[in-house]
């Protein structure tokens, strides 16, 4: 079976079978997305909430949320998704440096902020999260059967 890896700012897509990965999920956030008739699944591995230079995030729209989440959606849907069958899975916006900041102020809060609110504009649900705390993790999405499944540093694998 395909494994496709996702990386930091990256968007990609598969159809019918095969896997996406990513890893590496601290302050970033998975974002999941899934058409369980067409068996179209997307993921992205968003970096930071929102863009403040629009000729990078052009560049690689998948690092923001704010042009990361629209272009996710935009490519499941070219693959073949329809929208109003879209859901999401997303985990990660872990507080990795508690003593640099709280964390309702850290980057992983304001990721998780911005990711839930691109989500909600372009009207895709969130069916399942696994999202704060102060670990990393580690995101799959498994396209024949839409199976999301984390794992969180030294913990066993959950689906969500």
């Amino acid at each position: 079976m395909k494994e496709v890896f996702v990386n930091m700012g990256q968007i990609r897509v598969l159809r019918q079978e095969g896997t996406l990965v990513t890893v590496g999920l601290g302050s970033c956030i998975g974002v999941a997305l899934y058409d369980r008739y067409t068996k179209v699944g997307a993921m992205a591995h968003i970096f930071l909430g929102r863009s403040r230079n629009p000729a990078e995030a052009s560049k690689l729209p998948g690092k923001y949320a704010d042009t990361g989440i629209p272009a996710l959606v935009d490519a499941a849907l070219k693959a073949g998704a329809q929208k109003n069958r879209l859901e999401a899975k997303i985990a990660g916006g872990a507080h990795l440096f508690p003593n640099i900041s709280a964390p309702e102020s850290g980057v992983g809060h304001q990721n998780i902020a911005a990711v839930r609110e691109q989500l909600a504009k372009a009207r895709v649900p969130i069916t399942g999260h696994a999202t704060s705390g102060n670990h990393g993790r580690k995101m799959r999405l498994a396209i024949d059967s839409g199976q999301v499944t984390v794992t969180a540093i030294g913990q066993q694998p959950m689906e969500i």
